[in-house]
């Protein structure tokens, strides 16, 4: 692959995902999502995510809210945004 100012800035972009995890409630348990991959070709995000102790690994279309934002949709219906802003380095606390 030819190394472009464009494909530089995706695998940067990759990288500062790496290491990621969002905790997320879904009104009956708790749930973690930890980024395994990110994929701007094919507009797919690869999350672990972790629910009353099962470790399960899902790919979601990756999708733009009407701010730019990225995030993938979750849920029964699809009906939770989980932007990938809201996640956090691993070990950074902001409390």
């Amino acid at each position: 692959m030819k190394v472009t100012s464009k494909n530089v800035n995706r695998e940067n972009d990759v990288r500062k995902f790496c290491l990621t995890e969002f905790s997320f409630d879904d009104g009956e348990y708790g749930i973690i999502f930890n980024i395994v991959d990110i994929s701007f070709v094919y507009e797919t995000i690869t999350v672990a995510n972790t629910r009353y102790g099962k470790i399960m690994q899902d790919t979601f279309l990756l999708l733009r809210d009407k701010d730019g934002k990225l995030y993938f949709e979750y849920g029964l219906f699809y009906e939770n945004k989980i932007h990938l802003d809201d996640f956090q380095n691993v070990g950074d606390d902001d409390e």
